[in-house]
């Protein structure tokens, strides 16, 4: 698990400052910073900034205090400190083929439901490939 030590080491307070001096993102934002995390991953130079371009409206320093209080919430949820957060659209996810671990199923809801669920960590068969 990441943890970065060198800004806020799990202070409360600090995760609260930072929420109070960011505008609140949209969860559309959230979904373009995560992809960015994907494409500018750590240690590439001016990472913030890069990052940052692809969100019209928020700073570098936005984006970085926004994806130290992601790793904060992050470890608060693997802590076992606070649920997982439900949103409107999971819902949506389930009916369109993605399983309760918001992972996607490409089983057919009637084969999915009527024969045996496979297991995790189990291998795929041929049929399955």
């Amino acid at each position: 698990m990441y943890q970065d030590n060198n800004h806020c080491n799990g202070d409360p307070l600090f995760i609260e400052s930072v929420a109070a001096a960011t505008t609140p993102w949209t969860r559309l934002e959230d979904k373009v910073f995560e992809q960015c995390l994907v494409l500018f991953p750590e240690g590439i130079s001016d990472r913030w900034e890069k990052i940052a371009e692809q969100i019209p409206g928020k700073s570098a320093k936005e984006v970085e205090q926004h994806f130290h209080m992601l790793v904060y919430d992050v470890y608060e949820i693997d802590a076992g400190r606070v649920q997982v957060p439900q949103y409107a659209d999971d819902s949506v996810m389930l009916s369109q083929g993605w399983d309760s671990q918001n992972q996607i199923s490409f089983v057919s809801k009637s084969k999915h439901h009527g024969e045996g669920e496979r297991k995790k960590g189990t291998p795929w068969t041929e049929e399955e490939h």
